[in-house]
């Protein structure tokens, strides 16, 4: 536990090379991933949410990624991966090719989130509560550690969105940068290429899974309850 925290510390740092007053964003991710959670970002376009979601990436070892922008038009195919025609034609089987989608990723990106239709949304309460994706008649484990969702608006009322909204945990308020010093860094930065993280200071899946034994064990203080029944008065 010792050598930890400074090994998080150095991998936040490489995360955040040439990230501009965002660094508590993409830790608040790190964090929500670790921790099993979904984290939602509200902002305008333009202020590098996405950013965060392909910098989260890097931080897990051998991880994959997918990312989507929503719209009213979406449809389950491009989220969770296409019907595929031979077992539905040689086997009467429903069943859909999950690899390079959502199902299949360590990391996900869903931009507008709340424009998902009820299929997307009944299907990614299940991914985000249990880590279980229904591909037809089976029941696959999703390798999902983080979820991140983005929007620029709060979802709607009276449109079903309320559980969704319910899962994520974590939402932040994202903003464009405000200190000039950094405004002037970051339009006179040319490299856009993502920074090359450490093998070494990677979560690995082995890590991961030992760090949810080992935070399921934690005992909460009875003044961290207090705190939440203040919170939810």
């Amino acid at each position: 536990m010792n050598t930890l925290k400074p090994r998080i510390a150095s991998l936040l740092h490489q995360l955040n090379e040439r990230v501009f007053e965002k660094e508590h964003i993409v830790a608040l991710a790190l964090l929500s991933a670790v921790a099993g959670e979904s984290i939602f970002l509200l902002g305008p376009p333009g202020v590098a949410k996405s950013m965060v979601g392909r910098r989260l990436k890097l931080a897990f070892r051998n991880a994959s990624a997918f990312e989507y922008l929503m719209s009213r038009f979406s449809t389950p195919d491009e989220i969770f991966g296409p019907v595929s025609i031979s077992k539905l034609k040689d086997e009467d089987t429903y069943e859909r090719m999950v690899d390079g989608y959502l199902p299949s990723a360590t990391i996900a990106f869903l931009d507008e989130i709340w424009k998902a239709g009820p299929a997307i949304q009944n299907a990614l309460l299940t991914i985000i509560n249990e880590k279980i994706y229904r591909n037809g008649q089976f029941s696959i484990r999703v390798p999902l550690k983080g979820l991140i969702a983005a929007s620029n608006e709060l979802p709607a009322q009276g449109q079903g969105l309320e559980a969704l909204w319910d899962r994520f945990l974590l939402r932040c308020l994202v903003g464009g940068i405000e200190d000039m010093g950094e405004f002037d860094r970051m339009i006179s930065s040319t490299d856009e290429t993502e920074p090359v993280v450490d093998e070494s200071l990677q979560i690995t899946d082995e890590e991961y899974i030992r760090w949810e034994k080992e935070m399921a064990a934690i005992k909460i203080h009875y003044s961290i309850f207090e705190v939440i029944h203040a919170l939810k008065d």
